[in-house]
């Protein structure tokens, strides 16, 4: 990671602000719980004030940011996507308290600290379709069983009839499990029916809150799909990871919101345990949490043989990014 990004050892939803106010965090944190966490906690602050130094001002790009403190609870931590899943408080004047999925722009050693449980507080940037979590310093231990639960493909007992098994993901350029589910109309799709064409898929819930979650997702994947109709192949697929409310009436009020035609872009549902099964191929996890769903962002493209051709995880892939890879599948497929 650039040494540009500036350091935080905690959570998923804030943002702090200055390098003397992260300082200040790192002083007094209780003796008590310096104590108790050890190595730990002289790690997370020595990563989240040696690194201001390194730092330095805000880059043109971060300069008219918006920053927001988050409080909250590590429900889970994927180092691989550099993400963290975060129960958050209330973020005054941005947003209500959730659970939901942040990138982590920090020190790398950050993820070998974070646990499921830690109680967090970060620096959350908003800068145009883009977030992400700095400055997180851990603040206690909090136990998750159910964000254990999730981690290991069970229901969290929240009333989730399936989650996606983790681990499960198909490789770029291995074929991809034929599946078959239904679309906003009621009619059944099945992925080798589109043989020949490149197929883009995401992933939403009709419910989801966050503007820059979901609705962000279907808004560029609204402009992928005016552009290949313009060029006049190619399919999308927008999966929900919440079957059992959006049904193919939901996902039809849905599609008709965001301009979608069924004959080119396909909202799919089907029986949560197909759902979780197809998600899990994609290396998408998710489950209930206090009445949400707390999920992983991606789009994929599938070539016109069937195999897995680019996959981008998280929501900063921009709609060029899925023309130029449906266009280069169709040319190699």
């Amino acid at each position: 990671m650039s040494v540009k990004r500036k350091a935080t050892l905690k959570g998923t939803l804030t943002l702090t602000g200055s390098g003397n106010r992260v300082a200040s965090h790192c002083i007094n944190t209780p003796v008590k719980a310096a104590l108790r966490f050890g190595l730990a906690a002289l790690l997370v602050c020595a990563a989240a004030c040696g690194k201001r130094e390194e730092t330095g001002a805000s880059s043109p790009a971060q300069a008219g940011a918006q920053r927001h403190t988050l409080k909250g609870v590590i429900r889970a931590v994927d180092p691989a996507r550099t993400e963290i899943t975060v129960t958050h408080e209330e973020v005054p004047g941005y947003m209500a308290g959730m659970t939901m999925s942040f990138p982590v722009r920090d020190d790398p050693q950050v993820f070998s600290i974070l646990r499921p449980g830690d109680r967090i507080e970060a620096t959350l940037v908003v800068t145009g379709d883009k977030y992400w979590l700095e400055k997180i310093l851990t603040k206690g231990f909090v136990p998750t069983p159910g964000a254990a639960a999730a981690a290991a493909g069970e229901p969290s007992g929240t009333g989730a009839a399936a989650t996606p098994r983790p681990n499960r993901a198909v490789s770029i350029g291995d074929p991809f499990p034929d599946f078959t589910l239904t679309d906003q109309t009621g009619a059944r799709v099945r992925l080798s029916d589109f043989r020949g064409q490149p197929v883009a898929v995401t992933f939403i819930y009709t419910r989801c809150p966050i503007a820059t979650a979901c609705p962000l997702t279907t808004a560029k994947f609204s402009k992928v799909d005016a552009a290949m109709a313009q060029k006049g192949y190619g399919e999308l697929f927008t999966l929900t990871l919440d079957p059992e409310h959006d049904t193919p009436r939901v996902l039809a009020e849905y599609a008709k919101s965001a301009g979608a035609s069924s004959k080119r872009w396909k909202f799919l549902t089907g029986d949560p345990r197909d759902v979780a099964e197809v998600a899990s191929r994609f290396g998408i996890l998710y489950y209930p949490d206090r009445g949400q769903l707390v999920h992983g962002q991606g789009i994929a493209v599938i070539d016109p043989k069937g195999k897995l051709s680019t996959i981008y995880y998280g929501n900063e892939w921009q709609p060029e990014h899925i023309v130029r890879d449906m266009e280069k599948a169709k040319t190699q497929g």
